[in-house]
């Protein structure tokens, strides 16, 4: 069995570790830095996104006060518990309560709506989910022009 020399050993190791380090952080800078995502603070429950979500659904789906009002609440619940989950340490646990509150509030919002509003609210979340795709589109073909 041949050795291998303490030098050629420090290399591959440093080199080893190096490669990791600079995986970690590419993995974190491409998912948006400190902010734990790739839509930082202004992401999908950024308040502003929460107000132009709900008025997109009032209008679309021709709620009426009360409804906006429910919905508004429910929302503005979902948030304030968001924060609490974003608080804690990455895992399974939080992607589980993250999930769970996305299904949760959708529920609920889903019980104050009539029928052709629920079939609405799904074609308007369908329409949401292409341009989404279409824009990691385009940031992803433009960045390999780059």
């Amino acid at each position: 069995m041949k050795f291998i020399n303490k030098a050629t050993f420090v290399a591959a190791l440093l080199g080893g570790v190096t490669a990791i380090a600079l995986t970690v952080g590419g993995v974190a800078f491409a998912h948006g830095g400190p902010h734990g995502g790739p839509h930082g603070e202004r992401g999908p429950w950024s308040p502003e996104k929460m107000e132009q979500h709900l008025t997109e659904m009032t209008q679309r789906l021709d709620l009426n006060d009360a409804q906006e009002a429910s919905i508004r609440a429910i929302m503005e619940g979902a948030q304030a518990q968001r924060q609490e989950i974003r608080d804690m340490p990455r895992g399974k646990e939080k992607f589980t309560a993250m999930k769970d509150l996305r299904f949760a509030t959708e529920d609920q919002i889903y019980a104050n709506l009539s029928c052709e509003q629920r079939e609405g609210l799904r074609l308007l979340k369908r329409e949401h989910k292409v341009e989404r795709m279409e824009e990691r589109f385009e940031r992803h073909h433009s960045q390999d022009r780059n």
